[in-house]
């Protein structure tokens, strides 16, 4: 489904250059569910914007299935996430002046879903993640649990097949944390791909496979990514 090959990444600040992706490869078969770790500054949240189009790369390829994600212009670039790539943050990146409803309609407002398609693909994702019933509450009003629903609730309602979470569980107490992550393993069975960046062994272990990043390089151990 995605294969990273020899990409690069260098961030500037003045004359300062920091080398964030170290000529990474990676395959991600279709059904995956893979969580990266590493340490604060190894590359990691780097590599997720890259896989969501968030951030673009120096050099090196991006294909997913049969699209050459490095060759498109901005505009296509911007489309191909709209309609490939669903988010779910650390911190919810929920709106707090729109309800929960409006967080998840939103972005189906901004592709022009038509109303009654977009209130059908809401409604089914609230039921999906057992929050219909805060449907017309605030974030604000709501716990961090329910908020981080309404997020993955965003995610699915979009219909995209690949799911990337950025410590998905960092900002929920451990029992809640271990009901996100419930939810990721039932979305990953019912088929969306799912790319997890986390520095808990317990949320990784969640996961089909765990990719380590330091300095950098990416790998399926830390020996062979150690300087």
């Amino acid at each position: 489904m995605i294969k990273l090959r020899n990409v690069n990444k260098t961030y500037k600040n003045g004359e300062n250059k920091t080398l964030a992706l170290n000529d990474v490869s990676i395959d991600i078969d279709e059904g995956e569910m893979i969580a990266i770790m590493g340490i604060s500054g190894s590359g990691k949240s780097t590599l997720l914007n890259i896989l969501g189009c968030m951030d673009c790369f120096n050099s090196g390829e991006y294909l997913y299935r049969d699209i050459e994600v490095h060759s498109l212009n901005k505009k296509c670039f911007h489309q191909f996430r709209k309609e490939h790539i669903g988010f779910v943050f650390q911190h919810f990146a929920l709106m707090n002046q729109y309800t929960v409803y409006e967080n998840i309609e939103l972005p189906l407002s901004i592709q022009n879903v038509p109303k009654k398609e977009r209130r059908e693909r809401v409604y089914d994702a609230l039921e999906k993640m057992g929050i219909k019933d805060i449907a017309k509450k605030l974030p604000t009003k709501i716990s961090g649990g329910q908020q981080q629903r309404c997020a993955i609730a965003r995610a699915l309602a979009s219909g995209n097949e690949l799911i990337l979470a950025d410590e998905p569980t960092g900002a929920l107490d451990v029992n809640t944390g271990n009901e996100i992550m419930s939810i990721f393993k039932e979305l990953n069975q019912q088929g969306k791909t799912i790319v997890i960046v986390t520095h808990d062994y317990k949320v990784a272990a969640y996961a089909h496979r765990i990719l380590y990043m330091n300095d950098g390089k990416i790998g399926e151990n830390m020996d062979e990514i150690k300087n």
